[in-house]
């Protein structure tokens, strides 16, 4: 389960020409948290307050909102104080408890987005916001199963840079992905994509033309039903597919294909029971990696 621990602690500021400087200083240092809401409202807009302030009530307002989303017993109350946290300062944390939320709940899509602006904000956003490999590690396997068990074909989000974010963001702080697995899935039986399976290696086709890589390695894997034997002739049909459809659109660098069948089924992540349909949705992928 994800670790949250607080948020860094605060210290006062030096003295700015803000003339709500005193007073929100005040309420922060006393634990006012009402008070300085209010405040933050009258900074926020006032060109006598610079960004440096501003911030550092954000980040203060950010922190209680968190903490008080931690002991909230109602999930909407929850939600809510999350959402006030990501409107005050943006942290991978919000982002991941948010996508928490929306796991339990089996809303897979919602949660996939949530975990992928975790990601992109662990990656590009502020570094002091401490963060265990152990946490990212246990983040991305939540990112890249939800996207397997959403009902839609969810989007990737992008970095501030343009290109694709989340799953897609294979060096985080020390963490090294690889390889990223994505539900391009088939019909049954077939290696013909069924809609979200397109839809997804389409999203793989762009990102390789945008990064342009000199070599694209794809691996095929399926559930256990079936044989051994089948499922390794099967996968290995399937990665086959999706190198065609690079090549179709025009990539002409090496493609390294393997089918790996049933042998490499991930561990099912918290909540999901082990050889559940659930389990075999998140087994049934096809993975990549770029060099």
């Amino acid at each position: 389960m994800l670790k949250y621990i607080p948020f860094a602690l605060f210290t006062a500021l030096p003295a700015a020409a803000c003339p709500h400087y005193d007073t929100v200083v005040a309420a922060v240092q006393s634990g006012d948290r009402s008070g300085a809401e209010a405040l933050y409202e009258e900074i926020v807009f006032s060109a006598a307050c610079d960004d440096a302030i501003r911030e550092w009530v954000g980040d203060y307002l950010a922190r209680e909102s968190f903490l008080s989303a931690l002991e909230a017993e109602d999930l909407g109350q929850k939600r809510a104080l999350y959402e006030d946290a990501l409107g005050y300062e943006k942290h991978w944390r919000s982002y991941a408890a948010l996508g928490r939320l929306d796991w339990d709940a089996k809303d897979y899509a919602a949660a996939a987005r949530q975990f992928q602006l975790a990601l992109n904000e662990l990656a590009e956003g502020d570094q002091t916001h401490g963060a265990e490999t152990d946490e990212i590690a246990e983040l991305y396997e939540f990112a890249t199963a939800a996207l397997a068990l959403a009902d839609e074909k969810v989007a990737l989000p992008r970095t501030r840079s343009g290109d694709t974010g989340g799953i897609f963001t294979t060096s985080i702080r020390g963490f090294e992905v690889e390889e990223v697995s994505l539900p391009i899935t088939f019909e049954y039986d077939s290696t013909n994509f069924d809609k979200i399976g397109a839809d997804y290696a389409a999203t793989l086709i762009e990102h390789v033309a945008l990064t342009a890589p000199n070599v694209v390695s794809l691996g095929g894997h399926t559930d256990p039903v079936g044989s051994d034997t089948y499922n390794m002739a099967l996968s290995q049909r399937r990665a086959e597919r999706v190198r065609a459809l690079l090549l179709e659109y025009g990539f002409e660098g090496e493609i390294r294909v393997a089918g790996f069948g049933e042998s490499r089924i991930p561990e099912p992540p918290p909540g999901i029971e082990a050889g559940s349909d659930e389990h075999h949705r998140i087994a049934r992928r096809v993975a990549f990696s770029l060099e």
